[in-house]
């Protein structure tokens, strides 16, 4: 499995001045490749960056534009312009709406796909040879979801969109890599989103060599990125790596190696 980050921002500011892309991430198996949380941009990107030929489903954590905005596009690429059966992974808000939050993939656009599930806490689903397992996180979307990828090589948790709480660890305990979306530097916390300084207690109880993070907010990159992560190599034995936009993991070698 090979992790490639088409994107590293997050939230509205970001987003709208294109600070960092907010692009999602592109997940590789030997089988596979897949699209998690296609924000603006996404279908741009894949197609400069990638082989968007190769992918064959989309997963979106939830229905927030910065994580949803280009699913649709992304379908009909690969179900339409490229003629393959496809599927869609998506939280409940994405699927059907919630409150004033609408639905972001169409009816039309679920028909497209041979596959459609709908991801919610305690959810467990495959695709080819990957293995998905879903909880729910604390964050504006009340549907939001926390995910964990697995192939017989290593398993990948991804820390999205979330306010901290010690309630969402057990999930992670087995992770060999955590992908952590951190839109906030150290002391400078808002509800619904995770800070820097909350990064080592996410870390404490997993198997996790590797901490990846991405996501970054405005906040965040307008902060000394290079003091943040010198603070957090302090505090956890995980290797950190912050994200960059077009980076891929781990770079020419497999996932297994590590």
């Amino acid at each position: 499995m090979k992790l490639k980050f088409l994107g590293t921002g997050g939230g509205r500011y970001v987003t709208g001045m294109q600070k960092r892309k907010t692009a999602g991430i592109l997940i590789e198996t030997d089988e596979t490749k897949i699209h998690l949380d296609p924000g603006p941009g996404a279908l741009v990107y894949a197609n400069q960056e990638t082989d968007p030929e190769e992918t064959e489903a989309v997963i979106v954590s939830h229905a927030h534009p910065d994580h949803s905005n280009d699913a649709s596009a992304i379908i009909e690429m690969m179900t339409q312009a490229y003629d393959q059966p496809g599927a869609v992974f998506a939280n409940k808000t994405a699927m059907e709406g919630h409150a004033d939050l609408e639905k972001v993939i169409s009816e039309y656009h679920k028909d497209l796909c041979l596959d459609t599930k709908t991801l919610e806490e305690g959810g467990e689903y495959e695709f080819k040879d990957l293995k998905i397992k879903s909880q729910e996180m604390f964050h504006g979307d009340p549907n939001t979801q926390g995910l964990k990828l697995s192939t017989e090589e290593k398993t990948v948790g991804f820390w999205t969109d979330t306010e901290f709480s010690e309630e969402l660890l057990p999930f992670y305990e087995d992770c060999d890599i955590m992908v952590i979306y951190c839109t906030r530097p150290r002391d400078r916390p808002i509800k619904g989103h995770t800070s820097i300084d909350e990064v080592p207690d996410i870390l404490e109880d997993t198997e996790a060599s590797t901490a990846i993070i991405t996501h970054f907010g405005y906040a965040m990159l307008d902060t000394d990125m290079t003091e943040e992560k010198e603070w957090l190599k302090e505090q956890v034995e995980p290797k950190i790596i912050f994200a960059e936009d077009g980076m891929q993991f781990p770079g020419n070698r497999s996932l297994g190696d590590f």
